[in-house]
């Protein structure tokens, strides 16, 4: 292992740990050159100030797990990776998977500082051999600024409860954008509904230990519930910063061994809405605000589920919150004259319906309205048709297996489409047929 001098570039989420760091990196030969909490700033800096390599936190803003191979088959030279990750996560493991060179944990200590500045000698000697022996192919990677997409919090809303399928919409689109055969992104489903939380039902978790001994569905012990209680009652003292990264991975869940979607579940039961902590609004507005701020760091795309009345704090901070808010309206005329109805005092609220998109759900012309008509009336530009299928929707609900891995018809479709929205390679997968899905869907039912 050489000793010749290092150059690097650190991506850090807690400037305590770059502090700590350049401590252990001292006299070693090892140079820091930039230290950002920025994706894009960390792969623009790796290239252009000519690094040797990147020690970098998952948790800095933007962050992929793409960007690990960028870097590491860059045309010019090789910039392996190494993470710096807290020790109670798994995102060491997850980012050795993406083709980081290995990892530390935080916070650092006297070991794991030692630890650091051999792992970084070694990896930049693993990526060289690996490179003159032709172990891998390079291939020119642009500016991250030039990929075809962008990480974006997409809040889900209705105006009217019941029957517009929102959270079935929200959680195959956290599924398509997620799960390895799709967009392999990842991606984290917040369950915001003040009225109750069906998104884990959904895919197959139970907060019943009843139904988690008869169904064997997986048993969720926390949820929003919890994490608001758990938040009151220190944020008279920590206020925001009661709220980092290490402590909402306790309270997500991981779905699907083939997925990189975890969830936040929402309330179990609508009585839970009426204790005490949400009574104070302005702190429930704060804190849904820095869930979605920090979730926004630590994953490409956040899906929020919210309820239909956008004065409840939590729904309206995912809705101030999101880059993009699809309005979902089925084809009746009281849900078309109830989201037409809402747009102006939305307006008025927000300044602006620049991000609200139109996601008409359970569509067929048999009912009597056209797109157009709805189109129309509500005042939106339309992002996507979602056509209506009971049987496929209904038993998808019924086996917690998303449709949109499975179906092969335009319901399954139609949510890829939407997906491709914001994550166009999507696009090219859609293309090559559907072939893709076959394979997997006798395996997701199979397992189901």
């Amino acid at each position: 292992m050489s000793d010749q001098p290092l150059n690097i570039v650190v991506g850090f989420y807690n400037y305590a740990d770059v502090q700590a760091l350049e401590g252990y990196l001292r006299d070693t030969g090892i140079t820091i050159l930039s230290a950002v909490q920025d994706a894009q700033r960390v792969f623009d800096d790796a290239v252009n100030l000519e690094a040797d390599a990147v020690l970098l936190c998952p948790q800095v803003t933007g962050y992929r797990h793409q960007m690990i191979l960028d870097l590491l088959l860059h045309v010019e030279r090789p910039i392996p990776t190494v993470g710096l990750v807290e020790a109670t996560s798994d995102d060491g493991r997850a980012m050795v998977s993406a083709g980081a060179k290995g990892f530390v944990t935080l916070p650092l200590d006297e070991t794991q500082g030692n630890k650091v500045v051999v792992m970084l000698r070694q990896a930049v000697d693993e990526a060289h051999k690996e490179r003159q022996q032709g172990q891998v192919k390079t291939r020119a990677v642009p500016s991250s600024r030039l990929q075809a997409w962008q990480e974006k919090v997409i809040t889900i809303w209705v105006p009217k409860g019941g029957g517009s399928t929102r959270t079935t919409l929200a959680v195959n689109l956290a599924v398509a954008l997620s799960h390895a055969a799709l967009g392999n992104q990842p991606t984290c489903l917040l369950d915001f509904d003040m009225a109750k939380g069906d998104a884990h039902t959904m895919l197959g978790f139970t907060a019943n230990p009843d139904y988690a001994a008869r169904h064997g569905w997986p048993l969720l012990e926390r949820g929003l519930f919890d994490l608001v209680t758990w938040t009151a009652s220190r944020w008279g003292q920590q206020g925001e910063g009661a709220i980092t990264p290490v402590l909402l991975r306790n309270y997500t869940a991981r779905w699907g061994e083939d997925s990189q979607l975890d969830l936040l579940p929402g309330l179990y039961a609508p009585h839970q809405a009426d204790a005490r902590e949400f009574d104070n609004r302005q702190m429930i507005y704060q804190m849904g605000r820095r869930i979605i701020e920090v979730m926004r760091q630590m994953y490409a795309f956040v899906i929020i589920d919210v309820g239909q009345d956008f004065t409840r704090p939590l729904h309206r901070a995912a809705l101030e919150a999101a880059n993009e808010v699809l309005v979902t309206v089925p084809p009746t005329w009281t849900a078309v004259v109830d989201a037409a109805n809402a747009m102006p005092p939305l307006k008025h609220r927000l300044g602006d319906l620049g991000k609200f998109k139109l996601v008409i759900t359970r569509y067929s012309a048999e009912f009597g309205l056209s797109e157009k008509e709805i189109i129309q009336e509500v005042g939106l530009p339309r992002l996507v048709t979602i056509p209506h299928d009971a049987v496929v929707a209904e038993t998808a609900i019924n086996t917690h297996t998303p449709f949109v891995l499975t179906d092969e018809g335009p319901l399954g479709e139609s949510v890829r489409e939407l997906a491709a929205n914001f994550l166009p390679y999507l696009a090219e997968k859609r293309r090559r047929g559907r072939s893709l899905f076959a394979g997997l869907k006798k395996v997701l039912v199979r397992e189901s």
